[in-house]
Protein backbone atom coordinates (compact mmCIF):
# COMPACT_ATOMS: atom_id res chain seq x y z
CA UNK A 1 0.00 0.00 0.00
CA UNK A 2 1.44 3.48 -0.68
CA UNK A 3 1.89 6.05 1.78
CA UNK A 4 -0.03 8.75 2.33
CA UNK A 5 0.49 12.17 2.74
CA UNK A 6 -2.60 14.41 4.14
CA UNK A 7 -1.32 17.80 3.74
CA UNK A 8 -0.85 17.19 -0.44
CA UNK A 9 -3.65 18.62 -2.61
CA UNK A 10 -6.11 16.28 -3.20
CA UNK A 11 -7.04 14.81 -6.51
CA UNK A 12 -10.70 13.45 -6.98
CA UNK A 13 -9.25 10.17 -8.58
CA UNK A 14 -7.18 9.64 -5.68
CA UNK A 15 -9.58 10.65 -2.93
CA UNK A 16 -11.81 8.07 -4.96
CA UNK A 17 -10.04 5.87 -4.48
CA UNK A 18 -9.14 5.93 -0.93
CA UNK A 19 -12.44 6.42 0.17
CA UNK A 20 -14.30 3.86 -2.13
CA UNK A 21 -16.58 5.21 -4.31
CA UNK A 22 -16.10 6.81 -7.87
CA UNK A 23 -14.50 9.95 -9.66
CA UNK A 24 -17.88 11.40 -10.60
CA UNK A 25 -19.24 11.01 -6.88
CA UNK A 26 -16.56 13.28 -5.69
CA UNK A 27 -16.26 15.66 -8.82
CA UNK A 28 -20.25 16.13 -7.71
CA UNK A 29 -19.14 16.79 -4.05
CA UNK A 30 -16.89 19.24 -5.10
CA UNK A 31 -19.46 21.06 -7.51
CA UNK A 32 -21.80 21.03 -5.00
CA UNK A 33 -19.24 22.73 -2.33
CA UNK A 34 -19.08 19.73 0.22
CA UNK A 35 -15.24 19.42 -1.02
CA UNK A 36 -13.05 22.56 -1.20
CA UNK A 37 -11.97 22.98 -4.44
CA UNK A 38 -7.98 23.09 -3.84
CA UNK A 39 -8.39 21.17 -0.41
CA UNK A 40 -5.62 19.07 0.73
CA UNK A 41 -6.41 15.69 1.24
CA UNK A 42 -7.13 15.96 5.36
CA UNK A 43 -9.19 18.55 4.59
CA UNK A 44 -11.34 16.68 2.14
CA UNK A 45 -11.38 13.46 4.41
CA UNK A 46 -12.67 15.51 7.34
CA UNK A 47 -15.65 17.44 5.17
CA UNK A 48 -16.46 14.04 3.22
CA UNK A 49 -16.75 12.32 6.64
CA UNK A 50 -18.65 15.05 8.45
CA UNK A 51 -21.30 14.92 5.40
CA UNK A 52 -21.18 11.50 5.58
CA UNK A 53 -22.33 11.75 8.85
CA UNK A 54 -25.17 14.82 8.51
CA UNK A 55 -26.84 12.69 6.02
CA UNK A 56 -26.67 9.79 7.58
CA UNK A 57 -28.34 11.49 10.89
CA UNK A 58 -30.75 12.65 8.22
CA UNK A 59 -30.02 16.08 8.95
CA UNK A 60 -29.31 16.37 5.11
CA UNK A 61 -31.19 16.74 1.89
CA UNK A 62 -34.00 18.49 0.07
CA UNK A 63 -36.52 15.66 1.49
CA UNK A 64 -35.19 16.14 5.18
CA UNK A 65 -36.24 19.62 4.60
CA UNK A 66 -39.59 19.21 3.48
CA UNK A 67 -40.43 16.54 6.08
CA UNK A 68 -39.18 19.42 8.81
CA UNK A 69 -41.68 22.02 6.95
CA UNK A 70 -44.53 19.34 6.99
CA UNK A 71 -44.00 18.72 11.00
CA UNK A 72 -43.67 22.77 11.31
CA UNK A 73 -46.82 22.72 9.34
CA UNK A 74 -48.58 20.09 11.62
CA UNK A 75 -47.88 21.48 14.88
CA UNK A 76 -49.00 24.89 13.80
CA UNK A 77 -52.41 23.10 12.93
CA UNK A 78 -52.65 21.02 15.95
CA UNK A 79 -51.99 24.56 17.96
CA UNK A 80 -54.80 26.49 16.31
CA UNK A 81 -56.94 23.00 16.58
CA UNK A 82 -56.67 23.10 20.40
CA UNK A 83 -56.63 27.07 20.60
CA UNK A 84 -59.89 27.14 18.81
CA UNK A 85 -61.21 24.10 20.70
CA UNK A 86 -60.48 25.73 24.00
CA UNK A 87 -62.00 29.48 22.84
CA UNK A 88 -65.14 27.38 21.56
CA UNK A 89 -65.42 25.72 25.11
CA UNK A 90 -64.66 29.09 26.84
CA UNK A 91 -67.33 30.64 24.87
CA UNK A 92 -65.09 33.29 22.65
CA UNK A 93 -66.15 31.92 19.67
CA UNK A 94 -69.02 31.07 17.42
CA UNK A 95 -69.26 28.78 14.29
CA UNK A 96 -70.70 31.07 11.46
CA UNK A 97 -73.62 28.86 10.62
CA UNK A 98 -74.40 29.93 14.58
CA UNK A 99 -74.56 33.83 13.57
CA UNK A 100 -75.91 33.49 9.94
CA UNK A 101 -79.37 34.28 10.57
CA UNK A 102 -78.71 36.73 13.02
CA UNK A 103 -76.24 38.85 10.33
CA UNK A 104 -79.02 38.09 7.85
CA UNK A 105 -82.00 39.60 9.95
CA UNK A 106 -80.67 42.38 11.65
CA UNK A 107 -80.55 44.98 9.07
CA UNK A 108 -83.79 44.34 8.31
CA UNK A 109 -84.82 44.80 12.58
CA UNK A 110 -82.39 47.88 12.46
CA UNK A 111 -84.21 49.34 9.44
CA UNK A 112 -87.90 48.77 10.82
CA UNK A 113 -87.01 50.49 14.18
CA UNK A 114 -85.15 52.92 12.48
CA UNK A 115 -87.67 54.33 9.96
CA UNK A 116 -90.49 54.01 12.86
CA UNK A 117 -88.67 56.14 14.76
CA UNK A 118 -87.85 58.14 11.89
CA UNK A 119 -91.84 58.33 11.39
CA UNK A 120 -92.33 58.98 14.74
CA UNK A 121 -90.03 61.99 15.20
CA UNK A 122 -90.87 63.79 11.98
CA UNK A 123 -94.98 63.42 13.05
CA UNK A 124 -94.18 65.22 16.34
CA UNK A 125 -91.63 67.74 15.42
CA UNK A 126 -94.52 68.73 12.51
CA UNK A 127 -97.17 68.53 15.41
CA UNK A 128 -94.90 70.17 18.41
CA UNK A 129 -93.71 73.49 16.39
CA UNK A 130 -96.20 73.47 13.84
CA UNK A 131 -94.46 73.38 10.72
CA UNK A 132 -94.29 70.99 7.62
CA UNK A 133 -90.99 69.10 7.20
CA UNK A 134 -90.57 67.73 3.61
CA UNK A 135 -90.00 64.07 4.20
CA UNK A 136 -86.38 63.80 2.33
CA UNK A 137 -85.05 65.94 4.91
CA UNK A 138 -86.11 63.20 7.46
CA UNK A 139 -85.94 60.03 5.48
CA UNK A 140 -82.58 60.44 3.07
CA UNK A 141 -80.23 60.60 5.64
CA UNK A 142 -81.82 57.55 7.49
CA UNK A 143 -81.96 55.69 4.35
CA UNK A 144 -78.36 56.22 3.42
CA UNK A 145 -77.48 55.32 6.80
CA UNK A 146 -79.38 52.01 6.57
CA UNK A 147 -78.15 51.51 3.01
CA UNK A 148 -74.63 51.40 4.82
CA UNK A 149 -75.34 49.14 7.53
CA UNK A 150 -77.28 46.59 4.87
CA UNK A 151 -74.37 47.06 2.44
CA UNK A 152 -72.22 46.49 5.19
CA UNK A 153 -73.73 43.31 6.47
CA UNK A 154 -73.80 41.90 2.96
CA UNK A 155 -69.77 42.22 3.11
CA UNK A 156 -69.76 40.88 6.40
CA UNK A 157 -72.02 37.49 5.04
CA UNK A 158 -69.50 37.61 1.62
CA UNK A 159 -66.72 37.50 3.73
CA UNK A 160 -67.84 34.16 5.87
CA UNK A 161 -69.10 32.60 2.59
CA UNK A 162 -73.16 33.35 4.08
CA UNK A 163 -75.47 33.87 0.95
CA UNK A 164 -76.54 37.47 1.62
CA UNK A 165 -79.52 37.06 -0.09
CA UNK A 166 -81.59 37.41 2.95
CA UNK A 167 -79.66 40.89 3.38
CA UNK A 168 -82.16 43.71 2.10
CA UNK A 169 -80.26 46.74 0.90
CA UNK A 170 -82.95 48.75 -0.60
CA UNK A 171 -84.58 50.74 2.55
CA UNK A 172 -87.55 52.29 0.97
CA UNK A 173 -90.04 50.01 1.80
CA UNK A 174 -90.99 51.18 4.56
CA UNK A 175 -91.47 54.58 4.16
Amino acid sequence: MDTLDLHEKATQVGFAKLVGTSQPSIADRVKSGVLAKDGTVAEWLYSYCSHLRTEAAGRSGKAQEQLTQARIEESRENAAEKKQRRLLAAGSLVEVADIQQLVLELPIAVRTQVLQAAEKIHEEIQAKYSITLEEADVYEPIRSALRHIANSAKNICTTFGISGGGVDTETDSAN
